[in-house]
């Protein structure tokens, strides 16, 4: 992973695609009660962020615990990964 700092937008994306990506499909549904302790953050904070990222369409909500990724959130981990590859 690249060196410069990262948000709490941007750790909360990349561990919701490695999750996605561990198993088999960046569109998965995550269940978000299994991702807010792996990344040391309060639950009230994740639905904060996930809120957000929801509204620039980085994520799409099914429920209030479920979400997947969409096109764009997996376009923009893919660019932060790669950056040189553009």
């Amino acid at each position: 992973m690249n060196q410069k700092s990262q948000t709490p937008d941007e750790r909360l994306l990349l561990k919701l695609y490695q999750i996605a990506m561990a198993n088999g499909d960046p569109f998965t549904e995550i269940d978000l009660r299994g991702v807010t302790p792996l990344l040391g953050q309060k639950e009230i904070a994740i639905k904060n962020i996930i809120k957000l990222l929801a509204q620039a369409n980085f994520v799409k909500k099914i429920d209030d615990t479920t979400i997947h990724l969409t096109q764009r959130g997996c376009d923009f981990v893919i660019d932060f990964l790669d950056p040189i590859s553009k």
